[in-house]
């Protein structure tokens, strides 16, 4: 009998100790998982961030464009078009960080300038006489009209990659 107990003692000490081995590991396994889809989470937490971002610059570039666009007519306010442009140019700083500063140079250039170019246009539209010269400067706005639209469609199709 005691040959048993101490038989029995010893079984169950070298349990323990192969349990207490496998416990440091088990524990690293266990933090190494836990870690890791913490890092997934946090990648799809800033890749959907890094979208909601995007989308509100893309949003606010195709919304401006189509404010723009809809100034047919040249009785609207002419200060209009010049205060969109300012707070257009507020909702869009920082676009180069978000896509790449070749998005920014397309916006500055292909957006922004041309949208200048009308609001200019149609000041100057009240102050001239003859109505041939009226007419090659509203020939002239609907120009820039349609290549302003044909400039939205390019920066939809280079933000595509980005989406």
């Amino acid at each position: 009998m005691p040959f048993e107990n101490l038989l029995n003692i010893s079984v169950k000490k070298d349990l323990v100790d192969y349990l207490s081995a496998l416990l440091t590991p088990t524990v690293a396994v266990l933090g190494i998982v836990i870690a890791y889809r913490q890092w997934r989470t946090e990648e799809a937490r800033r890749r959907h961030d890094l979208f909601d971002r995007r989308n509100k610059q893309f949003d606010a570039v195709v919304k401006f464009v189509c404010s723009v666009v809809s100034y047919t007519s040249l009785t609207d306010e002419k200060f209009v078009l010049y205060q969109e442009i300012m707070i257009f140019e507020r909702e869009i700083a920082g676009i180069q960080f978000i896509f790449n500063p070749e998005i920014k140079n397309y916006v500055s250039e292909q957006i922004i300038k041309p949208s200048k170019e009308i609001q200019q246009l149609r000041s100057k539209y009240d102050r001239i006489a003859s109505e041939e010269e009226r007419g090659k400067n509203r020939a002239c706005q609907e120009e820039i009209y349609r290549t302003l639209w044909d400039n939205l469609q390019i920066f939809q199709e280079k933000t595509l990659k980005y989406r």
